[in-house]
């Protein structure tokens, strides 16, 4: 009589199994923008140690079953996508809605990259203009006040003379403010996003 051993095959779909829920509750968790510390926390855990093992699969002889129900509240995903029987994640979602959601998101997506490209360059053809407005601002201000010191008092005298000298005045703050503005923004732009933790 010849005895066949299920053993290892046995033990080796629970290893898989175990594999799976592992990368399920990481990718899960990650989705929720939460930290290990945080989701162990949420999860009943006094450390992240036991949650970190689960996530990393080293004890692949049980995950808990209490830890995938918990899991599945506290990240808002179905059980079934926890053990790898649905790649649809979302809880009360009808099946075969994630990819439809995925690629309306991606769609959406796509559409606000192009406004923003779109904007970048409206923003970037309004600020190439402010250097070369400012330097024949300067020009204008220079010439102003280069004929007012060639007149004396006498420049000022003259009908409209002060009205043109205060507007020189003002010219000179304001580009002088709109050059500032259009470094602030270059450097604004230039800056990468922080990363929200």
């Amino acid at each position: 009589m010849r005895i066949i051993h299920e053993a290892p095959p046995v033990r080796h779909a629970q290893a898989e199994l175990v594999k799976t829920i592992g990368l399920r509750l990481k990718a899960s968790r990650e989705l929720c923008n939460l930290s290990l510390s945080e989701a162990a926390r949420r999860l009943g855990y006094a450390n992240p140690s036991k949650l970190s093992k689960v996530e990393n699969a080293t004890d692949t002889n049980s995950v808990p079953i209490r830890l995938i129900r918990d899991a599945a509240r506290v990240y808002e995903v179905s059980t079934e996508y926890l053990f790898g029987l649905s790649d649809d994640f979302e809880a009360g979602v009808p099946r075969g809605m994630t990819p439809h959601l995925l690629d309306q998101w991606d769609r959406m997506r796509s559409r606000d990259l192009q406004a923003i490209i779109a904007l970048q360059k409206k923003i970037e053809a309004a600020t190439a203009v402010i250097p070369a407005i400012q330097r024949d601002a300067q020009g204008v201000i220079d010439a102003i006040f280069r004929l007012a010191d060639l007149n004396g008092d006498a420049f000022l005298d003259l009908q409209g003379g002060s009205i043109l000298n205060a507007a020189a005045d003002r010219l000179k703050k304001t580009t002088a403010a709109a050059l500032a503005a259009e470094r602030r923004l270059r450097l604004k732009l230039a800056t990468p996003p922080r990363k929200i933790k």
